[in-house]
This record gives structure tokens, sequence and C-alpha cells, in this order.
């Protein structure tokens, strides 16, 4: 019989000897099965002993301040199903190769029978240039071919349009019709200046000087860069209005902002979002005017921090604004509490709506209030004061996203938004 060890050595014993022993039990007297039964139960609380150890020693890896790189992985139902189709993989891997090594021997280099290959995937050539010799004495007896994939060497392009006039038999002037830009830059060309300062980000001082760096003989100033970008926002203020009609008809939008200097003063930038579209909206004002201004009269839920602007609105707090600003106390009861706090309200979001009623009500009316008489309790520590105030404030307003799955509890998405505006103010 094969020998099965389980959990720990010094615990458990081999079955066949285990079997054995329960032969041998036969015929005892009752103080002596009584003695076994107790020894027995000195092995399973030694057992138990052993096994909270371990979790006490998991648990330093699984706490809130324990860098991501040295959290345990929870194994999910996806990550299963990964597992299982990896391992899958690799066993039909290992009879594809064993029946290749039965029938042809020795496997040579090269990708394996039925396979598509990989890399790059090359679109079909826009030019084909013949490189040839013309000398004399030489007879061609064969070709290669090597696809380049380049930029032409003048990436803008002078066009001039000469646009021939006629006349008709009444005598009318006509010609054809032709689109063509009412200025000297081309659509596309305009469309590439816009994409370097939307998209990536850059100050007409760097396109102007990206532009003149691909053509130096074309006169391009940073001051045309911004009539041009500018020129298109106009053109393309009846899709933005599309974009915000359909940001307001969503039950929950994003809504954040940023300090930007605008024009060489202070000024701000605002965004409303939800997981499809956005909007961006410039201001030297952070007053509750802007807000009113972009969203109206919205009736659904903002996802908001703090910011008073926000108030006219029903919101719900960032859960991840106010852990940042737990955290900052470096009281550890209060960071542990308010992270604990904060998972079991995640996970809500899949239960009945009993359960998350109940939870809303023990988090709101005994919880949090705990939490916060602990971080009153370090009347020393004034971040703890003021994180207590704002937790207080922030209550009525931290459970819609509990309530309705469909609405977060995190802000993640306007901030990561904002992230480029950021960085261009650190430029």
């Amino acid at each position: 019989m094969t020998e099965v060890y389980e959990f720990r050595n010094e615990f458990l014993m081999p079955i066949d000897e285990t079997v054995a022993q329960l032969k041998g039990l036969r015929g005892l007297k009752e103080d002596e099965y009584i003695g076994i039964i107790l020894s027995q139960q000195g092995v399973i609380r030694e057992q138990q002993d052993y096994i909270e150890e371990l979790e006490n020693e998991l648990r330093k890896h699984d706490n809130p301040h324990t860098p991501s790189s040295k959290k345990r992985k929870e194994k999910t139902d996806r990550n299963r199903e990964k597992e299982e189709t990896e391992e899958k993989k690799e066993e039909e891997t290992e009879e594809e190769k064993v029946a290749e090594t039965e029938d042809e021997g020795e496997r040579f280099p090269g990708k394996s029978k039925g396979s598509n290959g990989g890399g790059i995937s090359i679109p079909d050539p826009d030019d084909v240039n013949h490189h040839t010799l013309d000398e004399d004495g030489l007879e061609e007896v064969d070709t290669r071919e090597k696809t380049v994939i380049e930029l032409p060497e003048k990436l803008f392009r002078v066009v001039k349009h000469v646009i021939h006039v006629y006349k008709d038999e009444d005598g009318q002037e006509v010609e054809p019709e032709v689109d063509l830009p009412e200025r000297i830059y081309g659509k596309r060309f305009q469309a590439f200046v816009t994409l370097l300062r939307g998209t990536c980000g850059a100050s007409h001082e760097k396109i102007a000087e990206v532009v003149q760096g691909i053509r130096p003989d074309l006169s391009f100033s940073p001051t045309t860069s911004l009539n041009i970008t500018d020129n298109i926002s106009k053109q393309l203020e009846g899709e933005r209005q599309e974009i915000l009609e359909q940001v307001k008809q969503n039950k929950f939008v994003h809504m954040d902002e940023t300090p930007l200097r605008i024009d060489g003063a202070n000024g701000w930038v605002w965004v409303f979002a939800t997981k499809q579209n956005v909007v961006y909206e410039s201001s030297r004002s952070r007053s509750k005017e802007v807000p009113e201004r972009v969203m109206g009269n919205y009736g659904g839920t903002g996802v908001v921090d703090g910011y008073g602007a926000y108030n006219d609105y029903t919101r719900q707090r960032n859960w991840e604004h106010l852990r940042r600003e737990v955290g900052d106390t470096k009281i550890e009861e209060a960071v542990t509490h308010y992270h604990e706090l904060y998972g079991r309200a995640k996970k809500m979001k899949e239960k009945p709506p009993p359960e998350r009623e109940r939870f809303i009500r023990k988090a709101r009316d005994s919880e949090f209030p705990a939490l916060i008489a602990t971080l009153r309790e370090h009347e020393g520590n004034k971040k703890a004061t003021e994180t207590a105030t704002k937790i207080e404030n922030a209550l009525p307003d931290m459970f819609r996203g509990v309530r309705d799955p469909d609405i977060p509890l995190d802000n993640n998405h306007a901030e990561r938004l904002l992230r480029k505006v950021v960085v261009h103010r650190k430029l």
C-alpha cells in the first residue's frame, strides 16, 4: 500500500500503520478507550495551534500596508479556469511532442505542426521599389524581397491645387467641387496638430518645434498651433454637446477638478465622465457655477470627493480618497479598521439587498462612529482630527454605491482622466 502523508508528519502516521493500530483496538476496556480518545484530542489541539500559527504568518503578508508584490493572490474562478486551460494545453503539447517523436524520430527546430506563427502583421505594400543593376555582363538569375515600414521623406507635403474654371452653354462660370480648407493648412495636418495637443498633451511651443523639425522650411509658430486647435474645438462644439448629453443620461457621473494655469492666470480643468464618455471644461473659477453650467439640473449621482462645489447634487463620496486621508494619520488601528470596512463595502455589492441594508445600518450607526472616535482619541494628531471630521461629514453620502451596485465607491476613473493635465502642469 502507498504511504500517504498529509498536513504534518509529526501529527499523522502512514495509512497502513493507522489501519494496523485500529485493528489492535478490539477488545480494549472502557478506560483504555477513554485514554486513547484523550490522547487524540491532544493531537488535535496541537494541530489547531499549528494552524493558528500558520494563519498568523499568512496574515503578516495580507494587511493594508503590505506591498502589492508581497500580497497573496486569491484564486478566483477565472484564475482556476485559466490554470485548468493552461494545464490542458500543456498536456496536449506534451502529447503532440510524443507523437511527433514517435512518427518522425528527432524533432527539428521551427514552428510546431499546425501553428500559424506569430510576429508583426504587415499590411499590403503601398509602393514597390525595384533595385536593379544596369552594368554590362550581368544576367539576372533571381530576386529577393524585404518589406519595410517607413515614414515618407517629407511627412508634410505642400500641394498646389489648380482649380480649372469653365463656362457652360449659358455663359455661367463653373468649376469642380473640391474639399479644401479655408486656410493654408489641410485637414489632416490640422488633425495631427490637434492630436499632439489633446492626446499627447504637448504644449504649443513643443508642437511648433516638432513641426519645424520635420519640415524646417515650413514657417510654423506656437500661435499658429493655438489657432488651429481653437478652430478645431469650435468646429467640434456640436459633437461635444452630443457627448455631454450622453454623460447627463447616465445614472452616475464621475466629477473632479485640478488646477492649471490658463493664459498666465490660475485656472481649473474640470472633468465629467462615464465609462464611455468624458467632457472636459476649463475655467478660471473653482466655484459651483462651473458644474451647474456644464451639468445643469442633472438628477443622477455624482461620484465626488468632499469639495463643496458638488453639494447640490446627490453624491457618492470617494472611499479611496478617504482611505488616503486615514492612511496619512499613521494610526494603525484606524487604518486597519477603515481598510476592513472598505473591503466589506465592496463585497456587499454582490450580496442581496437585505444584506446590503444590514451592512449600511451597522457601518453608519456603529462602526464608522467607532472609527471616528478612535481618530479623535489622538488629540495631538491634527491630521487625525481633520480626518475624523471629514468622515463624519461624508457619512450620509458614502453608501449609495453599496445600495446600488452599479455606482462605484471610488473616483479613480476621473483621477485617471485628469492625470495627463497634472503631468502637463508639472512639465
